[in-house]
């Protein structure tokens, strides 16, 4: 037996629960519950992420405390995690006493190490209200298209981004008075000086997939900047103890939340929290991220654990984002599902189960994205749930009612049969290990295949007459290879296979895929699975027109051409290593890019619409045969292709992954 601390990421209390989150929920529950069925010992923990400026914003708007806030949200979060059986042993918050303990310990340590230094920085400050504001408390004009009533990082209408210094008349969203600029004085982590740690950190025990680990090892080769871990106040947050008027940054505590929550967990059930976090302990503790998180995880996080002598995390599993029909989350075109949109509008009974089934069925073991669509969605469940799974179950089970009372009869069964689910149990077991979801839906619908093939060609409803053993045998073996199924499917879909235990009579474990059920009472036959209707589904995974302006001016298109001018340009399909902003430049990025076999720098003018952290992992397409250029001194091999949306720049790529180096025709 092995004892597993699972983590995933702290949804942000400051809004609710959507099918992106969900992708994660499902990815981390069914790890939880895969390693409980073999007989590990497991703690799933999770938390509100309750600090930091959004909070604070959202609750002057709504004229509330931030603690009325998310007390309100933590309540919503606990329902929607709940409506897909995610099965958590704590979901805490993050405003504790508990994080707030373990917050001034670490940042004491790193403070001991030698790795925290005091530098002084320029921002706005409110005479009016005597406070220094952040981003999003400072409105203004947007620079690029002169709208009006904009947050000071980010224009809402045009989707620019930039500094708070370059919008036009900025102003306090507090009391509308003018701010002034001024100094003041934050804390940093240096964390260049634990880069060969990190380096150490990286490269023992596949603590990362090796596409992420390069990733993140080139984040270093290139030299790791100063972590600001400080806000001025007032800020919705812990003071720092040293520190006047000053709070923890939200990115220090949020991680602080695993350890927390595991400490209120073990003071509620009389365990020592040391069992799970201490440094020489045997527990695993394994993370699940989105790759827009990595940076802190593999960077910050690990820095901040080692220095404190806690924990370090054995595995961070990283997934990709989630796109509906192929395109980005979005609310104006309404794909922006929330969870509770979701299993209000689909109205089946089995709503939970099948978006679960789903994303298990999607989610592997790199960091691609996953598309959801209407088409795919009902294929995949009617398939292998219904057509396949449910249908040898309703066949297998009713033929018992009809034929035997009820009973699985007293009789062998086939041999060869027992034999491939013993091998393919192997298999299942290698791809739940190495979390490879997707293969181990495969491998049960391969042996669904079997079962239903092996029903037909027995011909039970034939040799039922002429030779009633033949069929006892082959009902007995059918029965059970649909439990075999069931055993196999239990950390997928729980609510489903929570029908055939309650049928069965007993609680499945994993020992229970073999063959050993004869001469036994097998209880009231239900449909498993009810197929889903693609009319049910359509209207919640279609985009929704946008209708044009009626005022859109028509397109000003550049003179024709013919192919011939056209073919010399040479697209390809690249992947994003790693980005970081060019010194000087608000606008331009620095990428090193795959293209193929080999390794090349572009310099991107999309620094305003994209954050370095975004960028690795996205494939885009680029003009792979572009004369180098100088760009603020910087060599560029290369131009990467956007789309230009009224101000917005949108990165072009691939709609599914492609192997880097793909010609664009």
């Amino acid at each position: 037996m092995k004892r597993y601390l699972v983590t995933q990421a702290l949804p942000y209390a400051n809004g609710d629960i959507h099918l992106g989150h969900m992708v994660e929920a499902v990815q981390t529950d069914v790890f939880v519950r895969y390693h409980r069925l073999v007989g590990d010992e497991v703690r799933y923990v999770c938390a509100d992420d309750t600090h930091g400026t959004p909070i604070e914003l959202s609750a002057l708007k709504r004229k509330q405390t931030p603690e009325s806030l998310i007390a309100a949200v933590w309540e919503a979060h606990v329902r929607d995690y709940a409506a897909f059986s995610i099965d958590f042993d704590i979901f805490y918050t993050t405003n504790s006493d508990e994080n707030r303990r373990y917050a001034e310990y670490i940042y004491t340590k790193l403070r001991e190490k030698g790795l925290i230094v005091e530098r002084e920085v320029t921002q706005y400050f409110c005479e009016h209200d005597k406070r220094f504001l952040p981003d999003r408390f400072v409105v203004g004009t947007c620079p690029k298209c002169k709208a009006a009533e904009q947050y000071g990082d980010v224009c809402e209408v045009c989707g620019t981004t930039y500094d708070p210094t370059d919008i036009v008349e900025p102003r306090c969203i507090i009391c509308r008075n003018a701010p002034v600029l001024k100094k003041s004085k934050h804390l940093f982590v240096q964390l260049a000086k634990r880069a060969d740690f990190l380096r150490q950190f990286l490269n023992t025990g596949g603590v990362l997939a090796d596409d992420m680990r390069n990733f993140v090892t080139h984040w270093i080769d290139e030299g790791l900047k100063e972590w600001c871990i400080s806000r001025d106040g007032p800020y919705f947050g812990f003071r720092i103890p040293d520190a006047p008027d000053k709070f923890f940054y939200v990115w220090l505590d949020a991680p602080i939340g695993y350890i927390s929550s595991t400490a209120k967990w073990c003071a509620d059930h009389g365990e020592k929290v040391d069992t799970y976090w201490h440094k020489d302990s045997d527990t695993q503790v394994v993370h699940f991220i989105g790759k827009d998180i990595v940076y802190f995880h593999a960077l910050f996080w690990p820095v901040m654990l080692e220095s404190a002598e806690i924990a370090l995390p054995k595995k961070i599993f990283v997934h990709g984002f989630l796109t509906v029909a192929g395109e980005k989350m979005s609310k104006t075109r309404g794909t922006f599902v929330l969870a509770r949109e979701y299993m209000e509008r689909l109205k089946h009974p089995q709503a939970a189960e099948y978006l679960r089934f789903f994303f298990a069925s999607k989610l592997s073991t790199g960091a691609g994205d996953l598309d959801l669509s209407a088409d795919e969605f009902v294929n995949r469940i009617n398939t292998t749930l219904a057509n396949n799974i449910g249908n040898l179950h309703h066949r297998t089970f009713v033929f018992c009612d009809k034929y035997f009372g009820g009973q699985i009869p007293d009789a062998p069964w086939d041999a060869t049969i027992a034999a491939e689910v013993e091998k393919v149990a192997e298999q299942i077991r290698a791809a739940y290990e190495a979390t490879d979801y997707r293969l181990v839906v495969e491998r049960i619908h391969a042996l669904g295949n079997v079962g239903n093939k092996f029903y037909q060609d027995s011909k039970p409803w034939e040799t039922i007459k002429q030779n009633p053993d033949a069929a006892a045998a082959t009902m007995v073996t059918c029965a059970n290879l649909v439990r075999a199924l069931a055993v196999f499917l239990k950390p997928i879909v729980p609510a489903i296979v929570a029908a055939v235990e309650k049928q069965l009579g007993v609680p499945l474990s994993w020992d229970d895929h073999r063959f050993s059920m004869r001469n036994r009472p097998a209880g009231k036959t239900e449909k498993l699975v009810i197929p889903l209707e693609l009319e049910a589904v359509s209207a919640l995974f279609t985009p929704t027109e946008v209708a044009a302006p009626a005022s859109a001016a028509p397109l000003d298109l550049k003179p024709q051409i013919d192919i011939a001018a056209f073919q010399p340009v040479d697209l390809r399909v690249a992947t994003v290593i790693s980005a970081e902003r060019v010194p000087k430049s608000s606008k331009l990025l620095k990428l090193q890019v795959a293209l193929g076999g080999e390794k090349r720098q572009v310099i991107a003018g999309i620094g305003r619409h994209y954050t370095p952290e975004q960028l690795p992992g996205t494939q885009v397409i680029l003009v792979a045969n572009l004369k180098p250029a100088k760009l603020m001194g910087e060599t560029s091999e290369g131009m990467i292709l956007a789309a230009s949306d009224g101000g917005k720049l949108v990165l072009l790529g691939p709609q599914s992954e492609a192997a880097t180096g793909s010609r664009v025709s």
